[in-house]
């Protein structure tokens, strides 16, 4: 704009000179001169800013030099109007009103006013000094209005351009910046392809992502990418798609084969024209999602399969049983539960770590029992379950024998040696059930009764199974009732010296007193409660009103209770027999505690810190039922007792097998070593009874001695006086009166 200014007024100058030049004089060549020294010192200011960008200060020359030129014209106007004649004066005019319209194109608004103010002051003079109509003379200055006008219009709007065009080309270069910043810093990258495909203007980084030298990626196309797709199907039917269209596309995901490796791309882009509508290809981000997916895939996995073992979750699982239930797929099938006998003993033993490694392995030998269709998964701690898919009874049978037979196997652990084993509950569709619900509840009573039967073992579902379950749990819930209404009641049957006849202890024994089926013996209720959470209310209920009871007879005859493991198992128990004492006012000495030998089996720390906390208090501790365990010695060996009752089994085949009498002497010689007291149970015959006489065994229960009766019997005992016997008559020799005696306690 300078150079053009610079020459257009330079011209106009000598122009306007030779037009003129009847009346140049030196005045009006000193002007000339001025003028084109002005525009020559404008020019190279022009330059230099070119040069150097200082916009300041050329704006401030260039304001300097412009007021000159302003002057510079003006007086040279008013020296050729002075001599102008009437045939110049039209020359003279247009001169003026060039001049006075040339500032519109100059900017900033300071030089376009810094020539027009002193050009269009001594343009004015030259006017009004003219011999011309005052019609004229005011259109000149209504020119000079609009000539102003039009330069503040003029300038602003070129001045808005010119700062959007710097704001734009600022933002190209912060756009740049930033582009660059992103392609050094970020893991996504930019793409760009001709209108045929192939790339171009190949970043580093997304060679880099690709494996692929620029210069021998931009030879490449996106069809080429294509080839290197790392499955049959073909992910890349919507990006070719949307290409050969020539539309936007937005996170297509796109699996590629990279060196043996399958990498996850995500690609955005869209169609590039020029100002003509031309396409010229596209230009787009690409990122490499590989580890993200990679994470999600975990994700989805840990949602449906156990982290322990890879085999389903129960979630998973119940979802998959619905979905075979599904009336559309209609085939049928078969559901196992499996659940490891004794696992927690595992754990507690040998620590998690082998516990996990057990679980590992039972899930391996799942797996490799079943088949390729079938589903397995773990649905709990040590449960596992099997969708065995269209299959029928016999080969779901087979399939759930081979895989109880398969847990079975010996498994070594860091030179530790297991045998672990499992029982396995069976359900079929639609025969046994068409809901999961019902499936799998049926399935699980079929593993309860696998249980029942030894573990180990598979066992189908059958209809009395669900019978009998929802029988235990009526049963259950009346007896829940009857605790709350006291229907519970305690009978004794006493323990007595067979040498004497007296009644030495009494076995406190518990009856339900059932408001429909009468009155109700242990067997009847006692499994369902020890199978629930009721056997550790029931047994305090027992204790309890034991203890209240014999308080309460005139003479200190000693009670027993019977203790099941249950109720050592919160570790509450030595709490709730020292309240059971203290608020009834029994003396320690008084009472026994029978425990079976099912006690050691589940043994832990804390019960057996209880067992002896319970003897520290004084009361005893007598082993119930010795001899039908595996291991019934070795229990003595590990824990004192106070005594022992040998089983009725024992008892009912004396005197007549050598066997059993051999066992029973050595059982009474033993226990007197140990100076533990020996009871006999099951005494029924008077031949029975003589022999443990004769044989040492002092103390005998059985109904040939009496049987259980309500406190009655011995809350009204004196001892003063003979109490109420019990004559055994065989022969005169054999006769033996059973009555009260006074001795606190119990002695071999």
């Amino acid at each position: 704009m300078t150079f053009f200014f610079t020459i257009l007024g330079t011209a106009s100058c000598i122009l306007f000179t030779f037009a003129f030049e009847r009346h140049v004089t030196s005045e009006t060549a000193v002007a000339d001169s001025v003028i084109m020294l002005l525009y020559l010192a404008l020019l190279g200011g022009g330059l230099r800013w070119r040069r150097h960008g200082d916009d300041t200060s050329y704006i401030r020359e260039s304001v300097q030099l412009l007021a000159g030129l302003g002057v510079a014209w003006g007086a040279l106007v008013n020296l050729f109007a002075m001599g102008a004649g009437p045939d110049e004066q039209g020359i003279l005019v247009g001169l003026i009103m060039a001049l006075v319209s040339t500032p519109m194109l100059a900017v900033p608004l300071s030089a376009a006013l810094a020539f027009y103010i002193p050009i269009s002051i001594l343009c004015s003079v030259a006017i009004v000094a003219q011999p011309i109509q005052v019609t004229a003379i005011y259109s000149f200055f209504g020119f000079l209005g609009f000539a102003l006008t039009g330069l503040i219009y003029m300038n602003k709007a070129m001045l808005e351009r010119s700062i959007g065009r710097l704001n734009l080309q600022k933002e190209h270069r912060t756009i740049s910046l930033f582009l660059r910043e992103f392609q050094e810093v970020s893991s996504d990258w930019l793409w760009e392809t001709d209108p045929h495909g192939r790339f171009r203007n190949v970043s580093a980084r997304m060679a880099t992502v690709l494996q692929v030298d620029q210069a021998d990626l931009e030879s490449l196309s996106v069809d080429d990418v294509a080839h290197c797709r790392a499955s049959q199907e073909d992910e890349f039917r919507d990006l070719i798609l949307a290409m050969n269209q020539r539309i936007a596309f937005k996170d297509i995901i796109l699996a590629v084969l990279i060196e043996g490796c399958v990498r996850w791309l995500c690609l955005t882009g869209h169609p590039v024209h020029d100002d003509v509508g031309r396409f010229l290809g596209y230009r787009g981000i690409g990122s490499d999602i590989t580890e993200a997916r990679i994470g999600r895939q975990r994700i989805e996995f840990l949602a449906r399969h156990d982290s322990l073992t890879g085999l389903l979750n129960r979630t998973a699982f119940v979802e998959e049983v619905s979905a075979a239930c599904d009336p559309l797929v209609g085939d049928a099938f078969a559901l196992l539960l499996i659940d490891l006998d004794n696992f927690k003993g595992v754990n507690d033993d040998f620590g998690h770590a082998v516990g996990d490694h057990v679980l590992r392995s039972v899930a391996e030998r799942i797996r490799a029992t079943i088949r390729p269709t079938d589903l397995s998964a773990r649905i709990g701690g040590d449960e596992f379950a099997v969708l065995l898919r269209d299959i029928g009874q016999a080969d779901a049978l087979e399939i759930a024998e081979r895989i109880a037979e398969a847990l079975s196997a010996p498994l070594m652990i860091e030179d530790l040696g297991f045998t672990p084993s499992g029982s396995v509950g069976i359900a079929l569709s639609p025969a046994h059930g068409t809901d999961t619900e019902t499936l799998m509840r049926r399935a699980d009573l079929s593993l309860y009764r696998a249980k029942e039967r030894g573990k180990k073992a598979a066992c189908l579902f059958e209809f009395d199974f669900e019978q009998e379950y929802y029988g235990r749990m009526r049963l259950q819930a009346e007896l829940a009732s009857a605790l709350d209404e006291q229907q519970l009641f305690l009978v004794y049957q006493p323990i007595v010296d067979v040498r004497t006849g007296d009644i030495v202890s009494v076995e406190a024994l518990v009856r339900w007193r059932h408001p429909t089926r009468g009155v109700l013996t242990p067997g009847a209720f006692m499994p369902n409660a020890e199978a629930s959470d009721l056997m550790e209310r029931l047994g305090e209920y027992v204790l309890r009103l034991a203890c209240h009871t014999a308080a309460g007879w005139r003479n200190p005859v000693p009670v027993a209770v019977n203790l099941s493991p249950k109720q050592l198992r919160s570790g509450r128990f030595v709490g709730i027999l020292k309240q059971c004492l203290l608020e009834s006012g029994l003396l320690p000495g008084r009472l026994a505690l029978e425990v079976t030998e099912t006690v050691f089996l589940v043994s832990s720390e804390t019960t057996t810190n209880q067992l002896a906390a319970i003897r520290d208090l004084g009361v005893r501790i007598v082993l119930d039922d010795f001899g039908t365990g595996y291991s019934s010695l070795t229990y003595l060996r590990g824990f004192d007792v106070d005594g022992i009752k040998i089983d009725q089994s024992f008892t009912r085949d004396l005197p007549g097998s050598q066997k059993v009498a051999a066992i029973v002497r050595t059982i009474g010689r033993l226990a007197s070593d140990m100076n533990v007291y020996v009871v006999a149970e099951g005494v029924e015959t008077v031949g029975q009874m003589n022999w443990l006489r004769s044989n040492g065994i002092a103390f005998a229960q059985g109904y040939l001695l009496g049987r259980p009766g309500e406190d009655t019997v011995f809350s009204g005992l004196d001892p003063a006086r003979p109490g109420p016997t019990v004559a055994i008559a065989n022969t005169a020799r054999d006769s033996l009166v059973v009555r009260y005696a006074a001795p606190s306690v119990l002695e071999t």
